[in-house]
C-alpha cells in the first residue's frame, strides 16, 4: 500500500475508533488518542473519547460448611470455598463469604448477600457442605444442625428452592452451584415442613430444581446420586470448576461439558455432573477485555542527518495488564528504524511495548520535508489489538524541531499530582460509607491539564471487600488507569466489612531514571449513624442487622437520619430509616409521608411498613387490600416482615382470598429468615388448634425458639404457657417473670397478662385495683383486651364518671384492633350503653382535641355536629356516624399519644 494511501486509511480507522466506539462491558474502557502531522490540515481535531457501560453488577454468595458438630465432618469444604472465591473475584464478582456457620450465622450471611443485589446483577450462590432432599425440595444445613426432633427442619436449615425465587427478584440471571450431594447422615426417620411429615430413610443426593426462565443450575452430580470428595484438597466437581472457570474461551455451558468430562474421567464414571439451564444469553465467567490503549497517531519532527533519532512512540497500555506486543506492519520508504542497541527493525518484526516506545530513526536518504510513516499492530495476550501509525517530518538541522508532545508543563503538572497523590495518602484512612454506592477517594486531585493517557497508574493490590473503579470500570491486582482519571477513581465497601480498615496499592508512573513508588491508601469502611440507630431487622436493603422497635431512641433517629439524607438524598433507605423514628415517636402523619417517599425510591420494607398501616388504618384509612398489595411486592424480594404479614393476610383471608396452605408456606419462609413473629405465629397456630391441628408440644417449640432469640412475644407466650400448664407444668411465679421481661421490652398485651394474674390471685395476692393498674398500661400501649378488661372492670363501679370512662375504653377496645375477639365485645358493649353517656364521651374527647361540640350534656345539637364535620375534615379520616363515629374520634385520641404502632 502507498504511503499516502495507507495514511488516509489509517486516520479514517483512527477517527473510527474515537468517534464510534462501540458501549463496552464491565472492565472495559475505550479510548483512542489522534495526534495530527504538522502540515495535515483539513482535518477535524480529535482527541480522547471513553465509553464505559456498567452491565450490571457481578455478587456470589458462597458458603463452605465442613465442621459439623452432630455428625460427621466434611474434608474439602473450607478449601472448596476458598478457591471458588479466589476465582470468582478474579471474574470481578463482589463476593460474601460464610464458613461453617451456624443457623444464625446462615440467616445473616444471606441477608448480606441479597443486600448487595441490585437489579440487573449477575446473582451466583456456591454451596459446599451438607444438604438434605426432603420430599420434592432440597435444604442445605448449618453446623450446628441436629435434626434430633421431626421439627427441626424448619429451624435448622435454608430450602435452596427459596434463596433462587429471592435472587430471582433481585437479579436478571442467576447461577446455582451445588457441591452437597451427598447422603443423608443424620438417623432421624422423618421430618415435618409445615403440615406435611416427609420420610427420609437413607436418601441420597439432591432432588432437581424447579428451574425458571433465566437460571443455570449445576450439580456435582445427577439428581438422586452421590458426589465424591476426591483425594485432593478439594472435590473434583470443584477442582474442575477452578481450574476452566477463566478460559475466556469457555461459555458457562461449554465450562460445564468440560468439567463433566473431566469429573467423568476422575471418578471413572461413578460421578456425572449435571446441569439445569434457563438462561436466553451466554455467560463467561471471564469478562470481556479492553482493547489496548494506543496513540493512534503519533508525530515527531526530525533533523535531516544521519544521527539515530528517539521517536518517543509512547508505549501502548493493556489496562487490565498482561502482556503487548507490536508488529510493525508499514515502515519508512527511507531511513532506518532501529533499537537502542543499534539493532535494525523491518516491517514484519514483533516488537515488546517498551522495545516501541524505544525506537529511533536514522533519515538518510531522506530530504527536508519528507514525511515518513510508520505502521503498527498492537495485540494483547486476549487477542485484543489495536493499530496506530506514527509520522516522521523531516526538517532543515537548522529549525527548531518540534516536541514529540506538545503539551507544555506536562512533567511539572505529572510531578505535582504525583506528589499531591502520596501526600493524601500519608494523611492517613479516608472514611467511606457503607451502602451509598461508590464515593470519589481523590476528588480534589489536581489533574486539570494533564493529557488523558500518557501515564498511568497501576493497582497493586485491592483487599477483597473494598471494590476500587476508575471511570465505572472495575479495577484489580495489575489493571492500570489514567492519572489524569484519579478524580473518578471510587471505593465502595461492601457491607460487612466495616469492622477493620481496609487498603488499595498503586503503583506511580517512574519518574527520570528512579524506581516506580509505591503508595498505600488505607480506607474505612463505615456505617452511618442513621444505620447503627434505625436499620430494621431483616431489611434486604439494609447495611447492618438493626434494631427492634422497643429499642430506638426516636430523637437520635430523627437527627442522625435528616443528617444522612442530606447527604445521600438519592438513598431512600436513609428515608424510611427516618419515618421508624418517627413512627416509634408516635408521629404517624410524618411517619407515613417518609414511608411513601422511601417507597417510592424502591426501598421495599417502607412498602411493608405502608402496607401494615393500611391494615392496621393507623394514621390512614384502613385499606386491607392495599395493605396485601403491599406485602406481595415485599414477600417476592424475600423480605422477612412482608412474608409474615402476606402469610397472615392468606390464613386469614384478610384482603385477599383465603389459603392456608399458600399462607403457612410463606410464614415458613419468614420462620427460615429468623423473623420471631411467624415463630410465635405458628405457635399460637398449634396451641390453639386453629390452621392447623392441635399439637402442643410443637408450640411449645416455637415459644421455646422464639424466647431463646430475646423476643418480647416469645416471652409473653412462654408466660402464658406457664400459666396455663399448656404443655409444660403450671408455675404461676415463672409466668409472672416472662410477662414481666416482655413488659419491659415494651409489649403492648405483658399488661394484661400480669393484671390478670392480680385480678385472678394467680402467684400473687388477688387485687383489683392492682389489677386495673395493668390494664389501663396496657390500653394505652394499644391492646384490645388491656381496654376492654379496663371496661370490665369499671362497669362494676357506679356513677357517671365511671360509665363514660367505661364507654371510652370499649370505644378504644375496637379503634386499636377492629378485628379482635376483644373489640367484638367492645361493640356489644358499645350497643348496650346509653346514647346518652356516648354522646358525653363524643362531646369531651372532642373538646379534648380542640373543637367544639357545646356543652358536654349528652344531648348532641348543630354545634356537636360541627364539630364533629370539622374533626373529620381536619383529621383526613372518612365521615361515619353513629357508634363508629366515636371510635374514630377516641382512636384518634389515643393515637396524639403517640402509642408504638411498631410493636404490633
Amino acid at each position: 500500500m502507498k504511503k499516502r494511501e495507507y495514511l488516509s486509511v489509517a486516520l479514517h480507522a483512527a477517527r473510527q475508533m474515537i468517534s464510534g466506539t462501540k458501549p463496552g462491558l464491565r472492565r472495559t474502557l475505550q479510548v483512542g488518542v489522534l495526534c495530527l502531522p504538522v502540515g495535515l490540515t483539513g482535518l477535524p481535531s480529535l482527541g480522547l473519547a471513553a465509553v464505559s457501560e456498567d452491565a450490571g453488577r457481578r455478587v456470589a454468595l458462597v458458603i463452605g460448611n465442613q465442621d459439623y458438630q452432630h455428625v460427621e465432618p466434611l474434608e474439602n469444604p473450607l478449601n472448596d470455598t476458598k478457591e471458588i472465591s479466589r476465582i470468582l473475584r478474579e471474574a470481578d464478582f463482589e463476593v460474601t463469604i460464610g464458613t461453617n456457620l451456624n443457623k444464625k450465622e446462615l440467616e445473616g450471611v444471606v441477608r448480606r448477600f441479597l443486600r448487595e443485589l441490585n437489579d440487573g446483577d449477575t446473582a451466583l450462590f456456591y454451596y459446599s457442605g451438607h444438604a438434605l432432599q426432603v420430599g420434592d425440595a432440597n435444604f442445605i444445613l448449618p453446623v450446628d444442625a441436629k435434626l434430633s426432633s421431626q421439627y427441626d427442619l424448619e429451624f435448622e436449615s435454608l430450602k435452596v428452592s427459596h434463596l433462587l425465587d429471592y435472587m430471582k427478584a433481585a437479579s436478571s440471571l442467576q447461577i446455582l452451584m451445588l457441591d452437597a450431594c451427598r447422603d443423608n447422615p443424620f438417623e432421624i426417620a422423618s421430618l415435618f415442613w409445615g403440615e406435611q411429615e416427609y420420610s427420609l430413610g437413607k436418601t441420597r443426593g439432591l432432588r432437581r430444581i424447579p428451574n425458571k426462565l433465566g437460571s443455570f443450575i449445576s450439580y456435582a452430580t445427577r439428581p438422586g446420586q452421590v458426589a465424591y470428595d476426591g483425594e485432593g484438597p478439594m472435590s473434583p466437581f470443584t477442582t474442575s470448576v477452578v481450574n476452566n472457570a477463566l478460559d475466556p474461551t469457555l461459555e458457562i455451558k461449554d465450562l460445564m461439558t468440560r468439567v463433566r468430562d473431566e469429573v467423568v474421567r476422575k471418578t471413572g464414571g461413578q460421578q456425572i455432573p449435571y446441569e439445569d439451564s434457563t438462561l436466553v444469553t451466554s455467560f463467561y465467567f471471564v469478562p470481556p477485555k479492553p482493547e489496548p490503549i494506543v496513540t493512534a497517531h503519533h508525530r515527531v519532527s526530525i533533523p535531516v542527518g544521519d544521527d539515530a533519532v528517539a521517536l518517543n512512540i509512547p508505549a501502548p497500555v493493556q489496562p487490565e495488564g498482561g502482556s503487548l506486543r507490536a508488529t510493525l506492519t508499514l515502515s519508512p520508504e527511507k531511513g532506518e528504524l532501529r533499537l537502542p542497541d543499534g539493532k535494525a527493525v523491518a516491517e514484519g518484526e514483533s516488537l515488546g511495548a517498551e522495545e516501541l516506545a524505544s525506537l529511533e530513526f536514522v533519515p538518510t536518504g531522506s530530504a527536508s520535508g519528507d514525511v515518513e510513516l510508520i505502521g503498527y499492530q498492537v495485540e494483547d495476550e486476549w487477542g485484543g489489538s489495536a493499530s496506530a501509525i506514527a509520522s516522521i517530518t523531516i526538517v532543515q538541522a537548522e529549525t527548531e524541531v518540534a516536541a514529540p508532545e506538545p503539551e507544555e508543563n506536562r512533567q511539572e503538572l505529572l510531578t505535582a499530582t504525583l506528589n499531591w497523590l502520596s501526600n493524601a495518602a500519608q494523611k492517613g484512612a479516608v472514611e467511606a460509607d457503607i451502602g451509598v454506592g461508590p464515593q470519589a477517594i481523590y476528588p480534589d486531585a489536581p489533574v486539570n491539564g494533564l493529557p488523558a493517557t500518557s501515564d498511568w497508574l497501576k493497582v497493586v493490590s485491592v483487599d477483597s471487600d473494598l471494590q476500587l473503579s476508575s471511570d465505572g470500570r472495575l479495577l484489580q491486582a495489575g489493571d492500570r488507569f489514567p492519572v489524569s482519571a484519579l478524580t473518578s477513581l471510587t471505593v465502595r465497601p461492601q457491607i460487612g466489612s466495616e469492622t477493620e480498615a481496609r487498603r488499595f496499592e498503586l503503583e506511580l508512573p517512574a519518574q527520570s531514571a528512579q524506581a516506580p513508588e509505591t503508595i498505600t491508601q488505607i480506607v474505612q469502611p463505615r456505617v452511618a449513624q442513621c444505620d447503627q440507630l434505625a436499620t430494621q431487622p431483616f431489611d434486604l436493603q439494609a447495611v447492618t442487622e438493626g434494631r427492634l422497635a422497643n429499642e430506638l431512641d426516636p430523637a437520635a433517629v430523627d437527627k442522625a437520619c435528616e443528617e444522612a439524607m442530606t447527604a445521600y438524598p438519592a438513598v431512600g433507605r436513609f428515608v424510611f430509616q427516618r419515618g421508624r423514628g418517627a413512627f416509634a415517636a408516635g408521629d404517624l402523619e410524618r411517619a407515613i409521608s417518609y414511608f411513601e417517599q422511601a417507597y417510592q425510591m424502591g426501598h421495599v420494607r417502607a412498602g411493608q411498613v405502608l402496607g401494615r398501616m393500611y391494615y392496621l388504618g393507623a394514621g390512614i384509612d384502613r385499606d386491607r387490600k392495599k395493605a396485601v398489595e403491599l406485602y406481595r411486592k415485599g414477600a417476592e424480594r424475600g423480605d422477612a416482615y412482608a412474608l409474615h404479614s402476606l402469610g397472615m393476610a392468606e390464613i386469614k383471608g384478610e384482603g385477599t382470598d383465603q389459603d392456608e396452605k399458600a399462607g403457612l408456606e410463606k410464614l415458613l419462609q419468614s420462620v427460615e429468615a429468623g423473623h420471631t413473629f411467624s415463630f410465635n405465629a405458628i405457635g399460637n397456630f398449634y396451641l390453639r388448634g386453629t390452621h392447623v391441628e392441635e399439637n402442643t408440644d410443637r408450640a411449645v417449640y416455637y415459644f421455646n425458639r422464639s424466647a431463646s432469640r430475646e423476643d418480647i412475644y416469645g416471652y409473653l407466650n412462654m408466660g402464658t404457657l406457664y400459666r396455663d400448664g399448656k404443655g409444660i407444668p403450671k408455675d404461676y411465679e415463672a409466668a409472672l417473670g416472662w410477662f414481666k421481661k416482655a413488659h419491659d421490652g415494651g409489649h403492648p398485651a405483658a399488661g394484661t397478662a400480669i393484671g390478670l394474674l392480680y385480678f385472678n390471685g394467680q402467684g400473687v395476692d388477688k387485687d383489683e385495683t392492682e389489677a386495673i393498674r395493668w390494664f389501663r398500661e396496657s390500653a394505652a400501649r394499644g391492646d384490645a383486651w388491656g381496654a376492654y378488661n379496663t371496661a370490665f372492670m369499671l362497669g362494676k363501679q357506679t356513677g357517671d364518671a365511671a360509665g363514660r370512662d367505661r364507654v371510652k375504653m370499649l370505644a378504644q377496645a375496637v379503634a386499636v384492633d377492629p378485628s379482635s375477639p376483644a373489640a367484638e365485645k367492645g361493640r356489644d358493649g358499645l350497643k348496650d350503653a346509653t346514647g346518652t353517656l356516648k354522646a358525653k364521651v363524643l362531646q369531651q374527647t372532642l373538646t379534648d382535641l380542640g373543637f367544639e361540640p357545646g356543652p358536654v350534656d349528652g344531648q348532641p345539637g348543630r354545634k356537636t355536629r360541627e364539630a364533629l364535620s370539622e374533626f373529620f375534615n381536619t383529621s383526613g379520616r372518612s365521615t361515619v356516624q353513629g357508634d363508629e363515629a366515636l371510635i374514630a374520634v377516641v382512636k384518634y385520641q389515643w393515637e396524639q399519644n403517640r402509642p408504638r404502632y411498631d410493636l404490633f
